[in-house]
């Protein structure tokens, strides 16, 4: 499924937010800014329903997998809007089950001056392991 949403690319929405083109849902949301459309849209949990449970194989797998897909995101973003301004984030944490696993989710947005940040505090969270990610911090992981 990543891989068809990284070939269709990316779009704008009516208010400008840049998105994912598979990802829009059929009927148009309402959003209370240009940050929460684009998070809301481009948020999603990634696959690892195929991963081992084991934290020593299941971790450097889950973390690639997200990698890649961030990056792919992130070059065909660049293509697209012909600038870097679209920003990833992925957050990794332990699922609140018995099993307790490794997750994670990755979301992009663009952003702006004039709308707070994505993770207002990103060096306070505490509950997650997250990075904000650029198209400049991707090709160490190509």
């Amino acid at each position: 499924m990543f891989r068809e949403v990284v070939e269709r690319g990316w779009s704008v929405t009516a208010s400008g937010g840049r998105v994912l083109t598979d990802l829009r849902p059929e009927t148009p949301g309402t959003y209370f800014d240009r940050l929460t459309e684009e998070t809301a849209i481009n948020g999603r949990g990634m696959t690892d329903y195929d991963l081992p449970a084991a934290p020593h194989e299941r971790t450097p797998l889950l973390a690639r997998r997200c990698l890649a897909y961030m990056c792919a995101c992130l070059r065909k973003a660049q293509e697209e809007f012909r600038d870097t301004q679209v920003k990833a984030y992925v957050f990794l944490s332990f699922a609140d089950t018995e099993e307790a696993l490794l997750t994670s989710n990755v979301t992009f947005c663009t952003p702006l001056p004039d709308v707070r940040p994505c993770i207002p505090d990103l060096e306070a969270v505490t509950d997650a392991a997250v990075a904000e990610i650029s198209l400049e911090d991707c090709p160490a992981w190509s």
